[in-house]
């Protein structure tokens, strides 16, 4: 009986024993991977880092106003082309120039940069 005792219980170490190897070699290639996801994770919070300085540089008013000119034309806003908000209500279509005025209803259009073609 005792006998019986003693091979279970070498059985069992030997089981324990093998259980164990296997659940430590799993934990050192998952060690490795993690490894490699945190350089990864560095990596990409690096990419991350440098796309967010590119995007202030791309915002910034300077910036804008360059790519404006270049590539669409835009202008700063002349003072003439500017008006008050109590001015709006007396302008009618027809002060409108020919290019920002309302369709044959001859309701105002909400694009409102007028200024008199011709005056200074």
């Amino acid at each position: 009986m005792i006998r019986i005792v003693e091979i279970v219980g070498v059985l069992v170490a030997a089981i324990l024993l093998a259980a164990l190897y296997v659940a430590k070699s799993g934990t050192a290639s998952d060690s490795e991977k993690l490894a490699q996801l945190q350089a990864e994770l560095a990596r990409e919070r690096g990419r991350v880092s440098a796309l967010d300085a590119e995007i202030s540089h791309q915002e910034e008013p300077e910036n804008l106003r360059r790519l404006a000119r270049a590539y669409l034309g835009f202008e700063p806003v002349r003072p003439e082309q500017e008006l008050a908000f109590s001015e709006l209500p007396r302008l009618s279509a027809q002060d409108a120039p020919e290019g920002l005025r309302a369709p044959q209803q001859g309701v105002a259009t909400a694009r409102v940069s007028y200024a008199n073609p011709g005056q200074n």
